[in-house]
């Protein structure tokens, strides 16, 4: 039985079965360690004669790194992924070394007696002359290592052009290397990485600055348009309107209407002001059917302004007056009517109503701004739907329809439109 143990042993050791180490693979007396990480030579068995250590990361190789594997015949150090360096007396004890794979090593340098103790042979290489010959080339000159041939025969393979030419006269015309393509990558990273911080600080920081300051950019913004592009405020066109713009809302809104809109518009408030408005408090007829009067004012005006609240959307004669200037919107085709909300409003109550509703489905209408940051540019975009004309577009969902509040708000509202007096809201 022991026999037929030592038996297969002895077969498994001829045949080279392959043996498994924490960090390389054994078949016989080679040790294959590619690719495995290793930062150093590996402890191994001493009397290894094959060691093959291409693809790692080692990047010195000193006296000592070797001095257990004195019966190496073929030693691969090619492709490591680090810079490496060869120190003198690094194979002094690599008697029978008769193979030196040192190949595709980026930034390989060699000290004088790196090879000290081997009797070279290099007239094999083909060698490719380029600027990372330099190191190689630099080290030919000081080494006083024993060569098989002379050193004068060692010529350029690659490339072409070169082809021939004596290493020794390579030495004289070679350029050295630009910057190494890692650091520029390196430092390419390292500008990106500044520059995307910068981009997003700057981001964050204009975002916070115009949330907290937008109202005075707008307004500086303005001044600066106002003064270098447009020039002078120009003069209203004069035409047949009699009005530039009919306000209609809620007599509970006076107060509000007034403050708020009248006088940054109305050139009776302030004579800084662009517009003539009307409105009901003022400017209707006493006596005079109020159907009429909201008619005449509508037609009479290039803009009705219908400033809808909770009050206004409760009042059967400020529906009555929005649905004539979206009748008479839809007969001209001209964006004569803007609809200004105002107080906090769901869109289920706009929805409500089948005047407003058609509108809010179509058109575009101003909101009151809760911040009075965004005040400026309220009245801004406010000015410019009045001056501005613009051809709308009609679809069937907007003819108007007699504008009767729903039923159940009716109800619910506690209104009823017989018992609206006379002038029961300011327009």
């Amino acid at each position: 039985m022991w026999t037929s143990a030592l038996q297969l042993v002895f077969i498994g050791f001829y045949l080279q079965v392959p043996t498994c180490y924490p960090s390389c693979t054994f078949y016989g007396l080679v040790a294959n360690c590619p690719s495995r990480n290793h930062y150093w030579v590996p402890t191994l068995p001493p009397n290894i004669t094959h060691l093959y250590l291409q693809m790692n990361f080692i990047s010195e190789i000193n006296s000592s790194s070797l001095r257990n594997y004195d019966h190496l015949q073929q030693l691969d150090l090619g492709m490591q992924k680090v810079p490496l360096v060869l120190r003198n007396n690094a194979f002094l004890r690599q008697r029978k070394l008769t193979t030196l794979v040192l190949g595709s090593n980026i930034g390989l340098q060699m000290e004088p007696r790196a090879f000290a103790g081997l009797f070279l042979s290099l007239a094999a290489n083909r060698f490719y002359c380029d600027c990372n010959l330099e190191s190689f080339l630099k080290w030919l000159n000081v080494t006083n290592v024993t060569f098989a041939s002379p050193t004068e025969e060692y010529r350029c393979e690659f490339p072409a052009a070169l082809q021939n030419l004596p290493l020794g006269n390579f030495s004289r015309v070679i350029e050295p290397c630009g910057e190494d393509d890692a650091k520029a990558i390196q430092d390419l990273q390292l500008a990106l990485f500044i520059f995307n911080a910068v981009l997003v600080i700057t981001v964050i920081l204009s975002g916070f600055i115009y949330a907290r300051l937008r109202g005075h950019i707008f307004i500086i913004y303005k001044t600066i348009v106002g003064r270098v592009l447009e020039g002078p405020k120009p003069n209203l066109p004069v035409d047949e309107v009699q009005y530039d713009a009919f306000l209609s809302f809620s007599e509970n809104d006076y107060g509000w209407v007034e403050a708020a809109l009248l006088k940054k518009l109305d050139n009776q408030f302030s004579e800084e002001n662009l517009f003539r408005c009307c409105f009901e408090a003022r400017d209707f007829l006493p006596g005079e059917d109020h159907l009429t009067n909201i008619r005449d004012a509508i037609w009479s005006s290039r803009k009705t302004v219908c400033v809808v609240s909770k009050e206004f959307l409760k009042d059967g004669w400020c529906l009555e007056a929005f649905t004539l200037a979206q009748g008479r919107m839809l007969e001209e085709l001209t964006d004569v009517l803007v609809m200004v909300v105002v107080g906090k409003m769901a869109h289920y109550q706009l929805m409500k109503y089948q005047a407003v509703r058609a509108f809010v489905q179509r058109r575009e209408y101003l909101t009151w701004p809760e911040d009075p940051q965004d005040l400026e540019w309220f009245y801004e975009r406010l000015v410019s739907k009045i001056l501005k004309d613009t051809k709308v577009k009609k679809f069937a969902e907007d003819q108007p329809e007699p504008a009767q509040p729903d039923a159940q708000t009716q109800e619910e509202e506690g209104i009823q439109l017989e018992n609206i007096g006379p002038i029961p809201c300011q327009l």
